[in-house]
């Protein structure tokens, strides 16, 4: 099941988690921001500009125009910010238009850089569909990678299989992020043959494969344009 709208109610402080597993990421990702928002979340929380670059133009979906990140190895430090981000936005509701999410980060694997080797075939095929309004995906992974150095054959397996990307500037150069939504089980069911892949066929730089678990989240309207979600695997 997608995650609802009305699960936001139960914010983190209700949740189980231990105090310091893995890491945690908070994302904000907004059409638009108030200054003053935008100067809280900076210089109060603690998160940094971390805007896409660029996508390819044949996706139809569209980044976020403004996203923030904020890291924490602590639980109690991701449920502390996420609240003081829900109050700020009761008191201001008109100081953002997109969404906030909170992830836990449970896997994060390095891929070894090799030669491309054609003869390896991509694992599976999945197709998307829209998210029904008032929810939010449950799950998410991501295949981060050197854009310019990467073999154009092993991008175009990703894109081949499903996945849609977008470009970040990283301090070694652009990285495109190939990314897959959906259910924490359909998310859970790919990874193992896209980490199995990923080694296999090798063409990829400064590669890793990432899950990011949704633990909570929040959303400026139940209309909000989000990005499709894995509807059925071939």
């Amino acid at each position: 099941m997608v995650n609802k709208q009305s699960d936001v109610s139960k914010t983190l402080r209700n949740r189980c988690i231990p105090a310091l597993v893995g890491e945690f990421h908070l994302h904000i990702d907004a059409q638009t921001l108030s200054k003053s928002f935008e100067n809280f979340l900076v210089e109060n929380q603690k998160f940094w500009n971390s805007d896409f670059s660029g996508y390819p133009e044949q996706f139809s979906h569209r980044p976020p125009k403004i996203h923030l990140t904020k890291k924490t190895k602590y639980a109690q430090e991701l449920r502390a910010t996420f609240n003081a981000l829900i109050n700020y936005i009761k008191d201001n509701p008109k100081s953002i238009e997109g969404y906030i999410e909170a992830e836990y980060i449970p896997l994060d694997v390095d891929i070894e850089e090799k030669a491309f080797n054609p003869q390896v075939e991509i694992p599976l095929i999945f197709q998307t569909s829209s998210l029904f309004p008032g929810t939010f995906r449950q799950d998410e992974v991501h295949i981060t990678l050197l854009r310019e150095s990467s073999d154009q054959r092993l991008l175009n397996s990703l894109r081949s299989m499903g996945f849609y990307s977008v470009y970040m500037e990283k301090p070694f150069g652009e990285v495109e992020i190939f990314t897959a939504q959906g259910t924490r089980r359909i998310i859970r069911q790919i990874l193992p043959k896209l980490i199995t892949y990923l080694r296999a066929v090798g063409g990829a730089t400064k590669c890793s494969i990432k899950e990011e678990r949704i633990i909570s989240w929040w959303a400026s309207s139940s209309e909000l344009s989000l990005p499709c979600v894995i509807s059925s695997i071939a």
